[in-house]
């Protein structure tokens, strides 16, 4: 069944969220605006031949997590809509596409049969508080492995490494080494951005922001110097916007895992060993070719080992 099938399925679960409460929930099925700087790719990402590739569970053991999803009949999870490549808000169909976002709906396919994926909205600082309290099954969204949280939530992964990178606005100043940052205003979010730049560059001053998008608007507008985050960010906000560039200064590592519940460990090894399917037999690279692939325009890298981290 194509992914087109279940376009009613597809939308965004806008989520007022706050630890230990249940998120208010609210369906938006109409088409997002696009923004007409910079490249239009995003537009036309279409990951539905991954989709359609992606296997099915077969024989699966029986999990509180695992119940809910099928008793539900959609999985629900914290993602991004607003991160060109990784998750999106297609300005042209309303859906949202690109590779975390298609790493939720493969998931959903192989526990339910079929792409059903409701996405909850929030701060990057929210994640552990929802999957602690079952407000959504799992968190696929740039989400970094880290030993601290890892004592909170389960991580399957990691699905893909990136690292820490440097952007700034075209018409700024420039930025050659990690050295200019310091003294300097630099917009992260909170979490492990905020961590690696501390420990890439102590002397920075770091302005913390919840979202990309308030990070990217603060580089544009020239309140901070620039703006460090994980290079998988970083590509797709650069791709789709001249006002902003990448630098070469690279630093650390963030490897991408999927978040599940910690009273769960059962549901963890089940998406494991689906991050083992996908990867094995050629859908993560079709799905990465058909989303920050059809972006960056580059090779896809090789699938990660996983388990290959502290804390997955």
């Amino acid at each position: 069944m194509t992914q087109g099938r279940h376009a009613r399925r597809d939308v965004v679960r806008a989520a007022l969220l706050a630890a230990g409460a249940v998120p208010v929930l609210a369906a938006c099925g109409g088409r997002a605006s696009a923004r007409t700087t910079g490249n239009n790719a995003y537009a036309t990402i279409d990951q539905t031949g991954a989709i359609d590739h992606g296997p099915v569970g077969a024989d699966l053991p029986e999990t509180p997590t695992l119940r809910r999803i099928r008793d539900r009949g959609v999985l629900l999870q914290s993602g991004s809509v607003t991160m060109p490549g990784f998750g999106l808000m297609n300005p042209r169909t309303g859906r949202i596409t690109g590779f975390d976002a298609g790493i939720a709906q493969l998931l959903a396919k192989y526990l339910l049969g079929r792409p059903e994926v409701d996405t909850i909205t929030g701060g990057a600082d929210t994640r552990e508080a929802i999957l602690q309290n079952h407000s959504v099954d799992v968190a696929v969204s740039t989400y970094t492995i880290k030993k601290s949280r890892a004592r909170l939530v389960n991580f399957s992964g990691p699905y893909y490494v990136a690292r820490s990178g440097v952007l700034v606005a075209t018409d700024g100043h420039r930025v050659t080494s990690l050295n200019d940052l310091a003294g300097q205003e630099v917009a992260v979010q909170p979490g492990a951005a905020e961590e690696a730049l501390r420990a890439g560059c102590p002397a920075a001053k770091p302005v913390v922001f919840e979202e990309s998008s308030q990070c990217s608007a603060a580089v544009r507008q020239g309140r901070v110097r620039a703006w460090s985050a994980n290079t998988a960010i970083l590509l797709g906000k650069a791709a789709v916007d001249v006002r902003l560039e990448m630098t070469p200064v690279t630093f650390g590592s963030s490897p991408f895992g999927i978040g599940t519940p910690k009273d769960d460990p059962e549901f963890k090894k089940i998406v494991v060993g689906f991050l083992e399917r996908i990867m094995a037999d050629g859908t993560w690279r079709m799905l990465w070719e058909q989303t920050v692939g059809a972006l960056v325009r580059t090779a896809a890298p090789a699938p990660p080992k996983l388990g290959s981290v502290p804390g997955s």
